[in-house]
């Protein structure tokens, strides 16, 4: 059987998923011994996959939701699926798949459940009903996560035996910069200070920067540490700036740079001091894996995926209590002895994966359930 990857959620500019599906699918590509097609959108930047392996476009782009959707949902499995392993991430799935198919959904989290109010109900509902779906058809199921996987049983039922996981990782080419002349463009392009804690994220409900922004505030009130707040991502739905700068005294300490390119992440990190990732649901966390392999010491929630990828690497504090949040931040700034250790165990923790390693996982499973 051929495999046919549902690539369509990588877009330009993509973080989250669309790297992930970059990120392990492509190496996949390269380790299996069986035919690939991968479908992308119009749009899609290039897909870096084995040569020979079929890149098939979609008539629409990522910016055509609804007819993109309708094509993933009605069109796909249809035209592509015959005799196929059917490689897909979460919910995306096609309907009406042919029997021949063997459908094998990636579940990166299930926050649809725990955290609808972060979404469109029309969404929700969607997604919803997708699910139900899959659960219906899928052949056996991935997850990014020990944590994801157990959501999986505990949510949808599905069987723990029926669920392998294969983690996330981060790329090789995140490491630390040193680079004076490196560090001094990034930092003019961006407009950085010369101190700052830093988040990596869409700004969306699941991120929790309001919650973060008053912690940061927080700390500020009652230190005299002179780091500014640094928020890096597009704007998400459902975030209001404004509204999360209300009240805050510090508000011309906090700033927002937008997406930041690929290539200069490793910079961005590397200049920061910490890294600030308390968010309220995570089904893996591949920002404090980026952080750790660039020498930042990290402060991350106590909940969902992220003990498991963080490790003794990170310290911790509830995502729902500014202030601890705050006590987290201010003790890994002004405690040097404590941030140099939280440096040193993760350089060692985020050496535990790797994109590579999950592709070969991804296609050890694949032989072993395919006959």
């Amino acid at each position: 059987m051929k495999v046919v990857i549902n690539a369509l959620q990588y877009k330009p500019n993509s973080s989250g998923i669309g790297v992930m599906i970059r990120e392990l699918f492509g190496p996949f590509t390269h380790i299996t011994r069986r035919e690939c097609q991968v479908v992308l959108s119009k749009d899609s930047p290039a897909f870096p996959a084995k040569e020979g392996t079929e890149l098939i476009r979609s008539p629409w782009d990522n910016g055509q939701g609804l007819r993109r959707m309708f094509f993933q949902s009605f069109q796909m499995g249809r035209w592509y699926c015959h005799d196929a392993v059917l490689l897909t991430t979460d919910s995306k799935t096609p309907f009406f798949l042919p029997k021949s198919c063997v459908l094998v959904p990636l579940v990166t989290d299930l926050a649809v459940y725990r955290l609808p109010e972060a979404y469109q109900r029309s969404r929700v509902l969607w997604w919803r009903l997708q699910y139900r779906y899959i659960r219906r058809c899928a052949g056996f199921y991935l997850a990014i996560s020990e944590f994801t996987k157990w959501e999986m049983t505990d949510i949808l039922g599905i069987p723990a035996e029926r669920i392998y996981v294969i983690p996330c990782a981060c790329s090789e080419d995140m490491c630390r910069v040193e680079d004076p002349t490196v560090l001094a463009a990034v930092r003019e392009k961006y407009h950085l200070p010369e101190r700052y804690v830093l988040f990596v994220g869409n700004n969306n409900p699941r991120k929790n920067l309001g919650r973060m922004i008053q912690a940061f505030d927080r700390m500020k009130e009652r230190t005299d540490l002179g780091h500014q707040l640094v928020i890096a991502g597009e704007q998400g739905w459902r975030f209001d700036r404004e509204a999360a700068l209300s009240g805050i005294k510090h508000r011309q300490d906090v700033r927002f740079i937008g997406f930041v390119a690929d290539e200069d992440m490793p910079a961005l990190y590397s200049a920061a001091e910490l890294l600030v990732f308390a968010t309220l649901y995570e089904g893996f966390g591949v920002p404090v894996l980026e952080a750790q392999r660039c020498g930042v010491p990290v402060v991350t929630s106590n909940v969902s995926a992220l003990p498991e990828t963080a490790g003794d690497g990170a310290a911790y504090a509830d995502p729902y209590d500014i202030e601890s949040m705050a006590e987290a931040m201010e003790k890994v700034l002004e405690d040097k002895a404590l941030a140099a250790d939280l440096v040193e165990k993760g350089y060692a923790n985020a050496r535990r994966f790797s994109w590579q390693a999950s592709a070969e996982r991804l296609n050890e499973v694949i032989e072993r359930q395919i006959v």
